[in-house]
């Protein structure tokens, strides 16, 4: 077969899971739709009417608008009013009440996804739905829910799930989307969101990264309503992206694998450094016997006698090999940072296969 054939049928191939995507997103919304917006009689709806949202919010809007609105142009209302209503009242508290007030005090963090497309024939519908979409950014927590990323533009593609690691650091679509919507407040609570994926994605490499991630956000939650303070996070979150990136990036450049990278940051204690000589040699030695070992370990049985057996056998590897290069490791001081650190490196590679950013 050619090239050329092979390349036309990765692209079909491309275009039918995309399609598919689409009809499994469209069957998910007939499905809810008819389970919830459509009933008027649902708990719901009556709440819906009982706020204040169409007077506080939608005072004067002509809502014949959309019958002739295209899902682009609804998505795009929709995130407009959500931003207008994080900003009424400081830390977004208008947009908590307006999520308690329909779906209740305990439910921000137990909504189903919004609709994968708008019922827009049903106005009530789009309100629950936008209702709906503001509890899950309020949430802040994609462990307790997270959403379609359709929903912030249609840039990113249809099907792609109900699926925290779409908030990944990796997702670069997502993180130019952070930096150039205009949607600042909105923009702010999915960063807290991607922030949230990063610590755990980053903490598999060493513990040195993530206490630099840890040190630089700890206790960073600005006030939703303040554009300048969530500029302010947003920038400061993909800035420390960056920096933990070109950090692996350099240690590629100097021929460290992933493993090697974690291994070389807790051997120094910390992510600033400039890969010393004697720490590049001491770890492509460690690592290189470390390796084999952890590849055949009890032929790749999971638990905490193996953890420990494994921790202390490699130890006796290491320990040596970095006092041969004169590495300094703290070891008189019962608190030393880097052996926790290599300890928790030893845990991280017996436990982890996949670092998800090889």
């Amino acid at each position: 077969m050619e090239t050329k054939d092979i390349k036309q049928l990765q692209y079909e191939n491309k275009k039918l899971k995309k399609e598919y995507g689409r009809l499994l997103e469209e069957i998910q919304r007939l499905w809810r739709f008819k389970k919830e917006t459509k009933l008027f009689s649902s708990e719901y709806m009556k709440r819906l009417q009982q706020t204040d949202l169409r007077k506080k919010v939608f005072e004067g809007t002509d809502f014949t608008i959309f019958k002739g609105i295209n899902e682009s142009d609804s998505r795009q209302f929709m995130l407009y009013n959500i931003e207008k209503i994080i900003g009424q009242q400081p830390n977004g508290d208008a947009a908590q009440k307006y999520v308690s007030q329909i779906y209740g005090e305990k439910k921000l963090l137990d909504l189903d996804e919004p609709f994968p497309f708008i019922p827009m024939e049903n106005v009530d519908g789009w309100l629950l739905d936008m209702v709906r979409l503001m509890g899950c950014l309020m949430g802040q927590n994609p462990w307790g829910k997270c959403f379609s990323l359709r929903w912030l533009s249609s840039r990113f593609e249809a099907g792609t799930g109900d699926d925290p690691y779409q908030f990944s650091p990796e997702n670069e679509e997502l993180l130019y989307w952070l930096e150039v919507t205009e949607y600042r407040r909105i923009a702010a609570l999915v960063a807290k969101m991607v922030e949230s994926i990063t610590m755990l994605e980053y903490q598999r490499i060493s513990s040195a990264v993530y206490d630099y991630i840890w040190e630089k956000l700890h206790g960073f939650i600005p006030d939703w309503a303040n554009v300048d303070q969530c500029n302010s996070y947003i920038n400061s979150l993909l800035d420390i992206i960056n920096n933990v990136n070109a950090h692996i990036k350099e240690g590629a450049q100097r021929g460290l694998c992933i493993e090697e990278v974690g291994l070389i940051d807790s051997l120094w204690g910390d992510l600033n450094h400039t890969y010393h000589k004697d720490y590049l040699a001491a770890t492509k030695e460690i690592w290189q016997k470390i390796k084999p070992v952890r590849d055949s370990f009890c032929d790749g049985g999971r638990n905490r006698e193996n953890y420990l057996l494994f921790v202390n056998d490699m130890l006796k590897i290491a320990l040596p090999i970095a006092e041969q290069y004169n590495l300094d490791m703290e070891l008189d001081d019962e608190h030393s940072l880097p052996l926790s650190y290599l300890k928790y490196w030893l845990e991280s590679i017996y436990c982890y296969d996949d670092y998800r950013l090889e």
